[in-house]
């Protein structure tokens, strides 16, 4: 059994641990800048990560009918550098354009829709660049303690999340297929946000031999919203919601 064998064998399913602090800033009225900084581990001992990226999200104030269907356009970039344990590490520069929509379906409730097209540069640092291409589709919503509304000003809340991934063109590693997200969030007067989430995550070659595994993720996200005015912002993801 070679090292990767080896590896493979422990991945099938595994455990992660994902801590994230998110900061956003209104530059303008209908505009404002979110930043995420990350850190993942997965275990068995396969890999540390360490991400940063940016997103600038613009609200729609268009008046005509078909495009008004649109909440908010988002742009963004950003680094990922993953420390693997038993081979190379592994590089990724990453860009993404995204729109957000909202169906309301149910009175009581808003159900958030991102779609997003990443292109994801990835290099090992010996065999070049190789580039891939992912859609990626998130369906959210949030129900708060106290009246089962999205919108309020402070209080304990359960965000909700189901994201699929679309690989148009396989990146070399880290090809997520399907993410679940519960979770419970707490927020401030104030502006902060406190989100812990257990999370279901089905992805593909985390290791350069490996096909599919199963992995369960403890995550906890701090979000800094103090200076933020624009409401329609992007989803916190996961560039956040980035995981891989």
């Amino acid at each position: 059994m070679g090292q990767d064998d080896a590896i493979d064998a422990d991945v099938k399913v595994n455990q992660q641990f994902w801590l994230d602090y998110n900061f956003s800033k209104s530059t303008k009225e209908n505009r404002d800048i979110s930043t995420q900084i990350g850190y993942r581990k997965i275990t068995p001992q396969v890999y540390d990560r360490f991400l940063g990226i940016s997103t600038v999200n613009f609200n729609n104030t268009s008046q005509n009918k078909f495009l008004s269907l649109f909440k908010s356009f988002h742009l963004g970039a950003g680094a990922i550098y993953t420390i693997n344990h038993n081979e190379n590490d592994n590089f990724e520069l990453r860009l993404l354009q995204g729109v957000r929509f909202n169906i309301t379906t149910l009175k009581l409730f808003t159900f958030n829709n991102y779609i997003r097209l990443e292109e994801r540069l990835q290099t090992s640092f010996t065999n070049g660049w190789s580039i891939g291409y992912r859609l990626r589709y998130k369906l959210s919503t949030a129900i708060s303690w106290e009246n089962h509304l999205l919108k309020f000003t402070e209080g304990f809340y359960f965000p909700l999340e189901a994201e699929v991934f679309f690989n148009l063109k396989k990146a070399s590693r880290f090809n997520d297929l399907l993410r679940l997200s519960p979770g419970i969030g707490y927020k401030s007067k104030t502006g902060w946000r406190f989100e812990t989430f257990v999370i279901f995550n089905r992805t593909k070659n985390i290791t350069e031999t490996n096909n599919t595994s199963s992995d369960f993720i403890l995550r906890i996200r701090i979000r800094d919203e103090r200076k933020k005015k624009v409401e329609n912002s992007a989803p916190v993801q996961s560039v956040g919601d980035d995981s891989n």
